[in-house]
């Protein structure tokens, strides 16, 4: 079987389930590539058979949690602000059960939603009444 071909079941199961999903959901190999993209993904310029290493900068992926997602067969979480989007995003990594080499990958952007203490501290060239940066401490 090629990298990218998946059975037409798992293939019908991941569109059934995460074509309509708000953000982009991909179905990578181990050694990630990508197999199955939902619309959001395929519309953010994603293509199956690409690596998903490969896509943004590489500092980008210092977080994933893949390899232990796939080690210890069970899903795997991270909330964190990701300063290339400039968002807040609720990441996953999830071992399909039964399937050694397969998992789901998706993040959601949870910015609006996120407590202050999510961002980097903002900087300011003046102290201003009400601001809560560390430029009114000295």
């Amino acid at each position: 079987m090629e990298t990218t071909a998946i059975s037409p079941e798992l293939s019908k199961n991941f569109h059934l389930f995460w074509d309509n999903y708000p953000f982009p959901v991909m179905l990578v190999r181990k050694d990630r590539t990508i197999v199955a993209l939902n619309k959001v993904a395929t519309a953010l310029g994603c293509v199956p058979g690409t690596r998903c290493v490969d896509i943004g900068k590489k500092e980008d992926h210092c977080g994933c949690l893949a390899n232990q997602a796939l080690k210890e067969q069970e899903a795997k979480r991270v909330v964190a602000y990701q300063a290339s989007y400039n968002m807040v995003l609720d990441s996953y990594w999830i071992p399909l059960a039964g399937v050694d080499d397969l998992y789901l990958h998706f993040s959601a952007d949870i910015t609006e939603y996120a407590a202050e203490r999510m961002f980097p501290a903002k900087e300011c060239s003046e102290a201003k009444e009400g601001c809560s940066c560390s430029c009114s401490e000295s």
